[in-house]
Protein backbone atom coordinates (compact mmCIF):
# COMPACT_ATOMS: atom_id res chain seq x y z
CA UNK A 1 0.00 0.00 0.00
CA UNK A 2 2.06 3.53 -1.32
CA UNK A 3 1.94 6.08 1.57
CA UNK A 4 -0.37 9.29 0.37
CA UNK A 5 1.78 12.04 -0.97
CA UNK A 6 1.11 14.60 2.07
CA UNK A 7 3.07 11.70 4.44
CA UNK A 8 5.83 11.81 1.92
CA UNK A 9 6.43 15.33 1.30
CA UNK A 10 6.17 16.99 5.12
CA UNK A 11 9.11 14.98 6.24
CA UNK A 12 11.29 16.80 2.74
CA UNK A 13 9.44 19.86 3.24
CA UNK A 14 10.97 19.80 6.82
CA UNK A 15 14.54 19.29 5.65
CA UNK A 16 14.18 21.77 3.10
CA UNK A 17 13.22 24.49 5.49
CA UNK A 18 16.37 23.40 8.08
CA UNK A 19 18.50 23.52 5.52
CA UNK A 20 17.22 26.83 4.67
CA UNK A 21 17.28 28.36 8.12
CA UNK A 22 21.06 26.94 7.99
CA UNK A 23 22.44 28.16 4.70
CA UNK A 24 20.10 32.02 5.65
CA UNK A 25 22.06 31.91 8.85
CA UNK A 26 25.21 31.32 7.21
CA UNK A 27 25.42 33.90 4.17
CA UNK A 28 22.38 36.74 5.92
CA UNK A 29 21.20 36.86 2.33
CA UNK A 30 17.34 37.38 1.13
CA UNK A 31 17.94 34.78 -1.84
CA UNK A 32 19.30 32.12 0.42
CA UNK A 33 16.32 29.93 -1.02
CA UNK A 34 17.31 30.60 -4.50
CA UNK A 35 21.33 29.47 -3.53
CA UNK A 36 19.83 26.29 -2.24
CA UNK A 37 18.06 25.15 -5.08
CA UNK A 38 20.69 25.61 -7.20
CA UNK A 39 23.10 23.69 -4.97
CA UNK A 40 20.63 20.96 -4.76
CA UNK A 41 20.62 20.80 -8.84
CA UNK A 42 24.20 20.48 -8.55
CA UNK A 43 23.57 17.49 -6.50
CA UNK A 44 21.08 15.59 -8.62
CA UNK A 45 23.48 16.07 -11.30
CA UNK A 46 26.37 14.15 -9.30
CA UNK A 47 26.90 10.54 -9.88
CA UNK A 48 25.04 8.50 -7.43
CA UNK A 49 27.25 7.73 -4.44
CA UNK A 50 29.89 10.44 -5.22
CA UNK A 51 29.12 12.20 -2.38
CA UNK A 52 29.25 10.85 1.19
CA UNK A 53 27.30 13.78 3.07
CA UNK A 54 24.88 15.22 0.90
CA UNK A 55 23.73 17.98 3.80
CA UNK A 56 27.02 18.87 4.34
CA UNK A 57 27.23 19.25 0.01
CA UNK A 58 24.04 21.47 -0.29
CA UNK A 59 24.69 23.90 2.59
CA UNK A 60 28.75 24.73 1.01
CA UNK A 61 27.52 24.64 -2.36
CA UNK A 62 24.54 27.17 -0.90
CA UNK A 63 26.87 29.32 0.81
CA UNK A 64 29.83 29.44 -1.94
CA UNK A 65 27.14 30.46 -4.83
CA UNK A 66 26.05 32.99 -1.74
CA UNK A 67 29.54 34.51 -1.79
CA UNK A 68 30.27 33.91 -5.46
CA UNK A 69 27.06 36.48 -5.79
CA UNK A 70 27.94 38.62 -3.52
CA UNK A 71 31.69 39.08 -5.58
CA UNK A 72 29.68 39.53 -8.31
CA UNK A 73 27.79 42.43 -6.61
CA UNK A 74 30.57 44.34 -5.31
CA UNK A 75 32.32 43.99 -8.64
CA UNK A 76 29.36 45.57 -11.04
CA UNK A 77 29.28 45.10 -14.38
CA UNK A 78 31.30 46.69 -17.29
CA UNK A 79 29.73 49.14 -19.47
CA UNK A 80 30.44 48.27 -22.52
CA UNK A 81 32.90 50.96 -24.64
CA UNK A 82 35.60 51.64 -26.75
CA UNK A 83 39.51 51.55 -25.62
CA UNK A 84 39.97 54.85 -25.20
CA UNK A 85 37.00 55.05 -22.15
CA UNK A 86 38.62 52.34 -20.40
CA UNK A 87 42.11 53.54 -21.19
CA UNK A 88 40.99 57.25 -19.53
CA UNK A 89 39.81 55.19 -16.11
CA UNK A 90 43.37 53.14 -15.88
CA UNK A 91 45.59 55.32 -12.84
CA UNK A 92 48.96 53.95 -11.56
CA UNK A 93 48.20 52.15 -8.03
CA UNK A 94 51.91 52.50 -6.75
CA UNK A 95 52.23 55.08 -4.02
CA UNK A 96 54.37 57.67 -4.78
CA UNK A 97 58.07 58.47 -4.21
CA UNK A 98 56.61 60.49 -1.10
CA UNK A 99 53.63 57.71 0.10
CA UNK A 100 56.45 55.35 0.33
CA UNK A 101 59.04 58.01 2.00
CA UNK A 102 55.90 58.08 4.55
CA UNK A 103 55.63 54.71 5.09
CA UNK A 104 59.19 53.76 5.58
CA UNK A 105 59.26 57.07 8.28
CA UNK A 106 56.04 55.47 10.06
CA UNK A 107 57.52 52.10 9.91
CA UNK A 108 60.64 52.78 11.21
CA UNK A 109 58.91 55.25 14.27
CA UNK A 110 56.58 52.29 15.02
CA UNK A 111 59.63 50.32 15.40
CA UNK A 112 61.49 52.46 17.90
CA UNK A 113 58.04 52.90 19.50
CA UNK A 114 57.96 48.80 20.41
CA UNK A 115 61.80 48.94 21.08
CA UNK A 116 60.09 51.22 23.62
CA UNK A 117 58.17 48.27 25.58
CA UNK A 118 59.29 46.77 27.97
CA UNK A 119 60.79 43.43 27.38
CA UNK A 120 57.94 40.88 27.83
CA UNK A 121 55.23 43.26 26.51
CA UNK A 122 57.18 43.55 22.92
CA UNK A 123 57.44 39.64 23.30
CA UNK A 124 53.55 39.02 23.58
CA UNK A 125 52.63 42.09 21.37
CA UNK A 126 55.28 40.53 18.69
CA UNK A 127 53.86 36.68 19.40
CA UNK A 128 50.32 37.52 18.78
CA UNK A 129 50.94 40.43 15.98
CA UNK A 130 53.24 38.95 14.34
CA UNK A 131 53.57 35.34 14.52
CA UNK A 132 49.50 35.00 14.82
CA UNK A 133 49.61 33.04 18.31
CA UNK A 134 46.95 33.25 20.46
CA UNK A 135 46.19 34.06 23.70
CA UNK A 136 46.03 30.71 25.27
CA UNK A 137 49.64 30.21 23.01
CA UNK A 138 51.32 33.05 24.43
CA UNK A 139 50.43 32.17 28.13
CA UNK A 140 51.98 28.83 27.75
CA UNK A 141 55.04 30.02 25.94
CA UNK A 142 55.86 32.29 28.56
CA UNK A 143 54.29 30.87 31.43
CA UNK A 144 51.53 33.48 32.41
CA UNK A 145 47.79 33.73 32.26
CA UNK A 146 46.11 34.30 29.07
CA UNK A 147 44.68 37.48 31.50
CA UNK A 148 48.17 38.91 31.73
CA UNK A 149 48.71 38.11 27.83
CA UNK A 150 45.42 40.05 27.40
CA UNK A 151 46.79 42.99 29.71
CA UNK A 152 50.20 43.09 27.98
CA UNK A 153 49.49 43.12 24.26
CA UNK A 154 46.39 45.65 25.40
CA UNK A 155 48.93 47.90 26.85
CA UNK A 156 51.06 47.72 24.12
CA UNK A 157 48.38 48.90 21.55
CA UNK A 158 47.85 51.78 23.68
CA UNK A 159 51.01 52.95 24.31
CA UNK A 160 52.24 52.41 20.56
CA UNK A 161 48.69 54.31 19.38
CA UNK A 162 49.96 56.96 21.45
CA UNK A 163 53.26 56.85 20.17
CA UNK A 164 52.42 57.03 16.95
CA UNK A 165 50.08 59.92 17.32
CA UNK A 166 53.30 62.12 18.42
Amino acid sequence: MRKPLSEKWLPCRQDWLRLYRRVRSLTRRDDAEDHLQSAFVNYLERPDGSIGHPEAYITRSAVNLSHNARRREQVGCIAPGGWDDMLGDVRDTAPTQEEAYQARERLLRFHAGCQRLPRRTRQAFVLHRVEKMTYREIAALMDISESSVEKRIAKALVFLSTWMEQ
